[in-house]
């Protein structure tokens, strides 16, 4: 059988409050893993950045997400957001998730072609992203797509 088209579209006003749950479910658990945290105190945390990074909801100035579309159906979804700086712009790819059936099939390199094609679209100079060290099948992708590390995080815990 063929792959089916992937595609993107506009997340609908619907599917908000579900995707910011998925979306801070799967921050809280991927940093209090990284930290040693409780998940709860990381999920109220991630809850709050989304709002405070989405005000408006899906009105907010510079945020473009997306529902994943494999054939028509939803499996997964990807947020851009814009900046600028010193006369450029630039993307910055706040989340992008699959569900556990679309992983492992190339969907999430496609997903992330067609993030770099919305970020030009958009006039981005260049794409950023942030990722969990502990992430090997996200990082693995990442590299091998052209993306090099900027910056590193270290933690100790002392007590």
């Amino acid at each position: 059988m063929p792959d089916l088209p992937i595609s993107l579209r506009p997340l609908e006003i619907a599917e908000l409050e579900a995707f910011v749950e998925l979306v801070a479910s799967s921050y809280a658990e991927q940093r209090a893993s990284a930290v040693d945290a409780r998940t709860e105190d990381e999920q109220r945390n991630a809850r709050s950045q989304i709002e405070a990074f989405l005000p408006q909801g899906l009105a907010t100035p510079d945020h473009h997400i997306y529902s994943v579309l494999e054939g028509s159906a939803v499996v997964g979804h990807l947020w851009i957001g814009m900046t600028s700086a010193d006369g450029f712009r630039s993307a910055f790819l706040y989340d992008i998730h699959l569900r556990e059936d679309a992983r492992g099939r190339g969907i999430g390199r496609r997903v992330m072609a067609l993030a770099e094609e919305v970020a030009r679209g958009l006039g981005a100079r260049d794409i950023e992203l942030h990722v969990f060290a502990q992430n090997a099948p996200a990082r693995g992708l990442y590299e091998s797509l052209g993306y090099r590390l900027t910056s590193l995080s270290m933690r100790k815990r002392l007590g």
